[in-house]
């Protein structure tokens, strides 16, 4: 009976082995993403003049937990990209309304404002990759949402170019993408731009816009880039 229970325990921490061993590349990856290895901090503005509200926003952006250099890079990149979207669009502000004055500011109900949001969306194999959305309204008739992707070298904190990203060779990961590029025109070819799919073959590899998330690439074109504002952002995903 002993000898059977023995053998009975020994399959069953083999097998919980086997499944720690097999489990898929999205899980670990995944949880490196959580409170362990980021957190985030918060820059928040409400501007009033004269009983008027001129400026409104929360830009929260990641600051990595590790103690390394290049994590300290990486923390000092986004806090200085940041600072200066604020001071930006802040200085806009106040500016217009010494200008202009409260009347710009009454007559449309309106004001400037902004809502910028960095998320860490992958944390391995060398590699953090960032999803950066940056919506900006400067009195305009209507804001812009800029979605880009932003990655990093874990071991230099350096800017990782798309052709080392994965395990696709530029001309590989630029083929992928123009092949689903092209399935999304052809299945609504009307909200795009009639030289969208040739614009975006002339096109480095280098400059498309990328992030990473569990096993997936994440290639964005933004309002304009392809298709017109109301036609809305484009993005695309590719497993690697």
């Amino acid at each position: 009976m002993k000898k059977l229970l023995s053998i009975v325990l020994s399959l069953t921490i083999l097998f919980s082995m086997a499944a720690v061993l097999s489990a898929p590349a999205t899980v670990s990856a995944a949880s490196k993403t959580g409170k362990k290895y980021v957190t985030y901090k918060k820059i928040t503005k409400n501007i009033k003049k004269d009983g008027i509200t001129i400026l409104k926003g929360t830009a929260k952006y990641p600051k990595l937990t590790a103690k390394s250099k290049a994590a300290k890079k990486v923390n000092s990149y986004f806090k200085k990209t940041v600072t200066k979207i604020v001071k930006n669009i802040t200085k806009a502000a106040k500016d217009d309304y010494a200008g202009n004055g409260k009347e710009n500011f009454t007559r449309f109900n309106t004001w400037y404002s902004f809502d910028v949001n960095i998320k860490l969306t992958y944390n391995a194999k060398g590699k953090y990759s960032f999803k950066m959305v940056d919506y900006e309204y400067w009195m305009g008739a209507h804001g812009y949402t800029a979605i880009t992707g932003h990655n990093f070298s874990k071991s230099t904190g350096k800017r990782v170019s798309n052709s080392k990203l994965t395990q696709y060779s530029g001309a590989e990961l630029k083929e992928k993408i123009v092949s689903a590029l092209e399935k999304e025109i052809n299945k609504e070819p009307k909200k795009y731009n009639s030289n969208a799919l040739e614009s975006v073959k002339q096109l480095s590899v280098n400059k498309f816009n990328i992030w990473l998330k569990g096993q997936k690439i994440h290639v964005m074109f933004n309002q304009y880039d392809i298709a017109s504002y109301a036609a809305g952002p484009t993005e695309l995903t590719i497993k690697f």
